[in-house]
């Protein structure tokens, strides 16, 4: 299991997810063209709702990693254990569907039908689960395959066929089907092992630790639920999925940690934290950036009716910048972790462990917020704010409540994995992230053409966002040792594969 290279590891899976971003938008530009402003509100609250129940996927998810990473073999246990927890899911999925179609008036056949995405959704997520511990590159290919196959068949399902959302829910069976397959045989060497109730007992008895991390994405996404509830429509939530589409390209940043967990779990030498988190700055200000700039260009040519909440997904931008790299300080101080070798520990060192604790400050802040939003949404009702207004205050409280924890996390990181990192460089890649986005700015104001033809606006904005690209690559390569260290690394990365 020592053969996990991390730069390798972290920037294939980085760059396959910028691939993936590409074809992905194929799929995303199909629904947001061809479905109704409420069907894709509904779509979103469908996600939002199988969201809330996928929670108890991390029963055994967040265990089969470290396990599969230390060698320990429990891989069928694991398979079997979490299709139980799928149907149990499905219950649960049902009852809040009912309550949520009610309150939203939603067609209550289509909230029930998309109930068959669950158990697909489940298994690909205990595969990529295995797969992180020993091969973290894999859940890349495993996302790429499952993206090539929602554009494939949302073009079929949703675009010529017009089915609608139940199209939708028709291409994300069958691409999570495809995606299944690609992992099953990554993984499969880890499932040669015998049934074992030991196992599924003890994840079981220590099920609230993975639990209680999976409470804050619970808390954190109850947003779409209060808002839905208390303006009884799914139009504002259409606009604020469109508005998250860029910006949740950021997220993908992330990616280039991905192996520092794994190699964390497998205890050693930690020099390598300082350099990655240098490189997890270096992008999340690159791709932070572009969305920001190119805000009112990605919500034109998602469909032109979303084109006024460009401010909506600057603070959405400006959030998720800070959300990874607050996810990315809780993921290494779990790694940095070792109460759970320990078959003795009890309940108060668990609570006291760095598996628990970080996440223990990340639910404080979300539940603040979440608390705080409907009588921030209550207020502006009363006094006929329109509906962007609103999406602006819960976006704005998002970024207010998100940046202080970001920064305590990393102190908390800097002290427990003993790394520093060099200030300059990073306001060196602030600086040229200036000059050149604002440089691009000043273009596209001047010579972007906004034509509702797809074919003739995507061209241009790819062109754009290239040159955007290439502009603060060049720029921080001639400026910064750092960088040209970055484009070596690459080359030989490459190389030993």
């Amino acid at each position: 299991m020592s053969n996990i290279r991390v730069t390798y590891s972290g920037l294939i899976s980085f760059f396959l997810s910028l691939i993936t971003i590409v074809i992905g938008t194929g799929f995303t530009l199909i629904l947001t063209r061809t479905l109704t402003q409420e069907e894709f509100g509904i779509w979103s609250l469908i996600s939002s709702l199988i969201g809330y129940v996928m929670i108890t996927n991390l029963i055994i998810s967040y265990w089969s990693t470290r396990e599969t990473a230390r060698n320990v073999k429990s891989g069928k246990t694991a398979i079997v254990g979490t299709m139980i927890l799928a149907i149990c899911a499905i219950a649960g999925y049902i009852i809040i569907s009912i309550l949520m179609g009610n309150q939203t008036q939603t067609n209550l056949d289509i909230l029930m039908f998309a109930s068959i995405l669950i158990p697909p959704m489940f298994l690909y997520g205990i595969l990529n689960a295995i797969n992180l511990g020993w091969k973290p590159e894999v859940v890349s290919y495993g996302t790429i395959i499952f993206v090539i196959s929602q554009v494939t068949f949302a073009s079929l399902f949703v675009y010529y066929l017009d089915y609608g959302i139940n199209g939708v829910i028709l291409t994300n069976l069958i691409a999570y089907c495809i995606s299944i397959v690609i992992l099953f045989s990554y993984a499969k060497n880890h499932l040669k092992n015998n049934l074992n109730l030991f196992f599924f007992k003890s994840w079981l008895r220590l099920s609230w630790i993975p639990i209680y991390p999976g409470l804050f994405i619970l808390v954190d996404t109850l947003g779409i639920v209060i808002f839905s509830a208390m303006t009884g429509s799914v139009l504002g939530i259409a606009i604020w999925a469109v508005a998250n589409t860029a910006p949740a390209i950021i997220k993908n940043v992330q990616l280039i940690s991905r192996a520092v967990y794994s190699k964390l779990l497998q205890g050693g030498e930690k020099k390598y934290v300082e350099d990655n988190t240098i490189q997890l700055f270096y992008f999340n200000i690159l791709m932070t950036g572009i969305v920001i700039i190119f805000a009112k260009p990605a919500l034109f040519l998602l469909n032109p009716i979303y084109q006024d909440a460009s401010i909506l997904v600057i603070l959405l931008a400006i959030r998720n910048f800070f959300y990874v790299l607050t996810s990315i300080f809780i993921q290494n101080l779990g790694g940095n972790e070792t109460i759970d070798m320990d078959e003795n520990a009890t309940f108060m060192q668990y609570c006291k462990s760095k598996l628990f604790y970080p996440n223990t400050l990340r639910l404080i802040q979300a539940s603040i917020f979440i608390s705080l939003l409907p009588v921030g949404i209550m207020v502006s009702l009363q006094n006929n704010y329109e509906t962007i207004q609103i999406l602006n205050f819960w976006a704005a409280l998002l970024v207010v409540f998100t940046i202080p924890l970001a920064i305590y996390l990393y102190l908390i990181t800097k002290k427990n994995l003993e790394f520093s990192l060099n200030y300059i460089i990073i306001l060196k890649y602030v600086a040229v992230a200036f000059i050149s986005f604002i440089s691009i700015h000043f273009l596209l104001e001047e010579f972007l053409i906004y034509n509702e033809s797809i074919i003739e606006f995507l061209p241009q904005v790819i062109g754009f966002v290239i040159l955007a690209i290439s502009l603060y690559v060049a720029l921080t390569f001639v400026v910064d040792k750092k960088t040209r260290d970055l484009v070596k690394a690459i080359i030989e990365e490459i190389r030993k594969k």
